[in-house]
């Protein structure tokens, strides 16, 4: 409880925005749940009282119960702080879901079953995050935060989303200007989405397309995203879609990303939830300008939208 009370604040200060949460007076409400005694939340209330301001906004500290919480119908919090072991995990995903906040659980497990966010303790102790969760409970985090926390993603979604990227790789022609030798690696690059990375180095591993080996690129410097030839962006990557359509234009690049608008605005597919499936979304004209031939199989399984009326 007492390192959990530590990361809370600066999970919070995380968040791209507090603005939605404050109250009238600009004060920041944090709810502390308890479930049984309250003794535990009482200390952790006054414990984050003492912090006195997050951003330097003011904290209203509010200790309420798990069954309060349930029914719970008043302004809108900052932040739920979890005071309680055991509270059951489709509990916390509802509360930050029907709240749209952030719901913090300082005890083990409780970030992979559901809190949006909490602590990792191994060699150094590194905030946590549910990054489905917290999409699901509309939060963005500060990339600066995601570089340092430690990420729990559903490996059912990111390794299908690897699998997405591997496959579209099957279905694109690249002209053959677009690599160096007729031998030459076909590159992946991703910005944002680490625990991506690490999935779609796994599923490319041996793999081959068209004789050429697939590989990881670096793809932290802007100069270095015209050398991809796939160019994965999640929104939790800080680089505007702009900014990174402008630095590929007229390039062979595939630019491939997880928000509804990617297509719409310059990006070429967008691989977005439909239900419980992943959904590719496809702008063919932004990827014919610059080289890039989509196959009608691909064409045929995805969503096709126009182009933007700027052409870019």
């Amino acid at each position: 409880m007492e390192v959990g009370l530590k990361v809370f604040p600066a999970c919070v200060s995380a968040l791209e925005s507090l603005d939605p949460h404050l109250d009238p007076h600009g004060r920041l409400l944090v709810l502390v749940v308890y479930e049984g005694s309250n003794a535990a939340a009482r200390q952790a209330a006054g414990s984050l009282e003492s912090a006195k301001k997050i951003r330097g906004h003011p904290l209203l500290v509010r200790v309420l119960s798990a069954a309060d919480l349930d029914a719970y119908a008043g302004p809108r919090p900052g932040a739920i702080f979890i005071a309680s072991i055991g509270l059951e995990p489709h509990r916390l995903r509802n509360w930050s879901e029907r709240l749209q906040t952030l719901v913090f659980s300082p005890f083990a497990d409780a970030v992979e079953e559901g809190a949006v966010a909490g602590i990792h303790v191994s060699d150094r102790i590194q905030p946590a995050v549910n990054l489905a969760q917290a999409d699901r409970a509309g939060i963005r985090f500060k990339p600066y935060f995601l570089k340092e926390a430690r990420y729990h993603e559903p490996f059912s979604e990111i390794d299908v989303r690897a699998v997405f990227l591997f496959n579209f790789a099957l279905f694109i022609d690249w002209p053959s200007s677009a690599f160096d030798a007729p031998s030459a690696p076909l590159r992946y690059c991703v910005l944002g989405n680490p625990a991506l990375s690490v999935s779609l180095k796994r599923t490319l591993a041996d793999e081959r397309v068209a004789g050429r080996p697939l590989q990881i690129a670096d793809a932290r410097n802007p100069d270095q995203w015209r050398r991809c030839h796939i160019l994965y962006i999640d929104h939790r990557s800080g680089e505007s879609l702009q900014k990174v359509v402008d630095a590929v234009k007229g390039a062979p690049v595939l630019t491939v990303g997880d928000t509804d608008t990617m297509a719409h605005e310059g990006g070429m597919i967008s691989l977005i939830r439909k239900g419980e499936r992943l959904h590719p979304v496809i702008n063919r004209e932004a990827a014919m300008r610059s080289g890039i031939q989509i196959s009608s199989k691909l064409l045929r399984l995805a969503t096709l939208v126009p182009d933007s009326p700027d052409g870019n």
